[in-house]
């Protein structure tokens, strides 16, 4: 496999510069139209996400009851990350035509307290936006995030990502980075809707299947008092559509006491997610094995 590991990287950082070339030459209309099509293909052949998809369509999706088109899940994902390379690369005027934010003051009251804030996200439309989004409104933003296991191609994206500003804090690098950030009265992006290997986690329901959830930021919030903002993003429409970041109130932390408080925040958060999901569910990544591990011994979805 180690040959065939080398090709794939030999082709991640061309692929990528291809990628961010494409999205700042090709009009946004017929990125869409683009995406459309590649989405169609996608979805037609045979592969590790279809397949993935597939087993979550049956056992998520249809329990749910709820109406995703595999077609357009890739279509938003593919379009997501291509309005993140366009924008990045046009000003801040420009990104506020496309990017609209509401519930700025939100953000603002948390960050007034001066002890950072947790920014709980999720994989969601073209959730790369939301740093910059939030850096506009003038406050200090960081991302956890992970390196890409080809080193030239992750520190690409990576200077691509922090062009704007953000500060990315390796999610390998330890509880001190993250706390440095926060003391310096940062809003930290966190992702917790994916099974994380290496990362502190617990099973709590999401979409009415237990799934195993980080609760690494639960348990900080709570041991140091800092502020938890869910927020997210989403597309408002189709081509030549922007994007609409939601950042909601501050959650109560004062209701989540006791031993198992921080399991029952993740909770609250894997909820919130679960809502945004429901309201417009082809924007999440389906593609990705949520439900891969279950509790006890019982296998993952199939």
């Amino acid at each position: 496999m180690a040959p065939f590991r080398g090709l794939r990287h030999a082709f991640e950082l061309p692929a990528a510069k291809l990628l961010v070339g494409c999205a700042s030459i090709i009009p946004r209309r017929l990125t869409w139209l683009l995406a459309g099509l590649i989405g169609s293909i996608a979805a037609a052949l045979p592969g590790q996400s279809s397949r993935i998809f597939d087993i979550n369509r049956r056992h998520v999706i249809e329990q749910c009851d709820l109406q995703v088109s595999k077609r357009r899940v890739f279509r938003y994902i593919i379009s997501g990350f291509m309005d993140f390379f366009r924008l990045q690369r046009m000003n801040d005027d420009a990104f506020r035509k496309r990017v609209e934010v509401r519930g700025a003051e939100n953000m603002a009251a948390a960050l007034a307290e001066g002890r950072g804030v947790l920014a709980i996200t999720a994989h969601y439309s073209a959730w790369e936006l939301i740093p910059r989004a939030v850096g506009l409104e003038g406050h200090r933003v960081g991302v956890v995030s992970r390196r890409l296991s080809d080193r030239a191609t992750s520190d690409y994206l990576d200077t691509l990502r922090c062009r704007h500003g953000a500060t990315l804090i390796d999610r390998g690098a330890g509880l001190p980075t993250l706390m440095r950030s926060l003391r310096d009265n940062t809003a930290v992006g966190i992702l917790i809707d994916q099974d994380t290997l290496g990362v502190e986690s617990d099973f709590v329901d999401f979409l009415g299947l237990p799934a195993r959830t980080p609760v690494g930021p639960a348990r900080l919030a709570l041991r140091f008092g800092i502020p938890v903002v869910p927020l997210h993003i989403r597309r408002t429409g189709g081509a030549g559509s922007g994007y609409l970041l939601e950042i909601e109130e501050p959650v109560d932390l004062s209701t989540f006491d006791g031993p198992d408080g921080y399991l029952d925040l993740t909770a609250h958060l894997t909820g919130r997610i679960g809502d945004w999901i429901r309201e417009d569910p082809e924007q999440w990544i389906w593609i990705h094995e949520r439900w891969a591990r279950r509790p006890g011994s019982a296998p993952g979805l199939r």
